[in-house]
């Protein structure tokens, strides 16, 4: 029942009843009158012919950040009289898209018809997009009947990639020379073939003037002919973010992870996402691959200081490392600066959680960038309302920065 069917209803049992009271006949005439109608309303909702099949695409299935895509939904009435006008209306987020409705008039059997709607990319996640809902009303508006059609649908939607600048230095490559000679190749101003000594490496790969000038112990990368790596490391501790919603600490975390990870796979790098520790060693895989993966992925309880050791250990490899991490305690730092000692370029992007709430920033967060500066990292921070693409210029500079400082004493040298 409509509401104007409720209140038709209502209006002949009022009707009957001063039909009744009062005896006049006319009243309990136009009371019987009313309820034919309905009675018939009713019956045209039973018999009536809404046999329809859908199917549905979505172009393109996948989209980026802010960008949109298509659904179509072909309608095709199975049945074998014309169906009455109809009201589409098909389930979708509310983040996609605003109104997901369309009128449809008579549909003669045998025949199709398509309606299209335009869903808007803003939040990340894998969406699900149906089932379909089919409505109709008898000519007077007293009741309506309605059907569910199984026509669903997904759609993924990246979350936000930041275009970065260039000049971050990535080591780790190798190349062939004219001469057939194996040649480290170097990206900025960083050599990319000499590193941190790491337990378990051959003492005999130690390079001595590295160590003499540097005062720990440095060590030759192995030659390689492989495509140099990367490694982008998120963390998705559920106690250390803040906020709700786009705007929350981890919806930034996630947003610099995808737009680190997809800028070094466009400058040529195998990239490995890490978001918790792994029973096997990680394999790269393609950039639309991860994308995938922080399009779905949530906060949780992560063991961070077990990962880091992970890496430490050298499990994924070394190269580039990419750290969006919350600000970490003295014990997570040091397991941070460690796990950084096996690749050639440290950068690490600290997301002040705390400037997503009434709290404000979190005093410690300079603290911990200076820290991981002197260790030998680039590092910046991220707190609500900053741009990705100018924190990562700071990153770029950073390193830059610390290599003026030391310049005399490479002069003296």
């Amino acid at each position: 029942m409509t509401h104007r069917g409720v209140g038709l209803v209502t209006a002949i049992a009022v009707l009957w009843v001063f039909a009744r009271s009062f005896g006049i006949p006319e009243l309990q005439m136009a009371a019987v009158g009313c309820l034919v109608l309905v009675a018939g309303a009713v019956l045209w909702a039973v018999v009536l012919p809404t046999r329809l099949t859908a199917e549905r695409s979505v172009i393109p299935g996948t989209i980026w950040f802010a960008h949109e895509a298509t659904v179509r939904i072909t309608l095709r009435n199975a049945g074998r009289f014309a169906t009455p006008a109809l009201s589409i209306h098909d389930t979708a987020p509310g983040s996609l898209i605003t109104n997901a409705s369309a009128r449809l008039s008579s549909l003669a059997p045998g025949s199709r018809t398509t309606i299209s709607y335009t869903i808007h990319g803003g939040q990340r996640g894998r969406f699900e997009l149906g089932p379909l809902t089919i409505r109709a009303t008898d000519p007077f508006g007293l009741v309506r009947r309605t059907r569910t059609i199984d026509s669903v649908g997904t759609v993924t939607v990246y979350p936000p990639v930041w275009n970065l600048p260039a000049g971050l230095p990535l080591g780790g490559a190798t190349t062939t020379g004219t001469d057939g000679r194996r040649r480290a190749v170097t990206s900025g101003d960083d050599f990319a073939d000499i590193r941190e000594y790491v337990r378990g490496d051959d003492l005999r790969s130690v390079h001595w003037p590295s160590t003499a000038h540097r005062g720990k112990l440095m060590v030759r990368r192995a030659e390689s002919a492989r495509s140099p790596g990367a490694v982008v490391l998120l963390d998705r501790r559920t106690d250390r973010h803040r906020g709700h919603g786009a705007s929350s600490s981890f919806e930034i975390a996630v947003a610099a992870a995808a737009s680190a990870g997809h800028h070094l796979a466009t400058r040529g790098r195998s990239v490995i996402l890490l978001d918790g520790p792994v029973a096997r060693p990680p394999k790269a895989l393609p950039w639309e691959a991860w994308l995938e993966q922080l399009a779905e992925t949530g906060t949780d309880a992560v063991d961070l200081p077990g990962l880091l050791r992970q890496i430490g250990d050298g499990l994924a490899g070394d190269g580039t490392l990419v750290a969006v991490v919350t600000v970490p305690d003295p014990t997570e730092l040091r397991a941070l600066v460690r796990a950084g000692r096996g690749f050639s370029t440290r950068a690490a992007v600290i997301i002040d959680a705390h400037g997503h709430t009434s709290r404000g920033r979190d005093p410690e967060v300079q603290d911990v960038v200076t820290s991981l500066r002197a260790a030998g990292w680039r590092a910046t921070t991220l707190v609500r309302g900053d741009r990705l693409d100018e924190r990562w210029r700071e990153l770029v500079t950073s390193g830059r920065t610390a290599r003026a400082g030391a310049s005399p004493g490479r002069g003296g040298r």
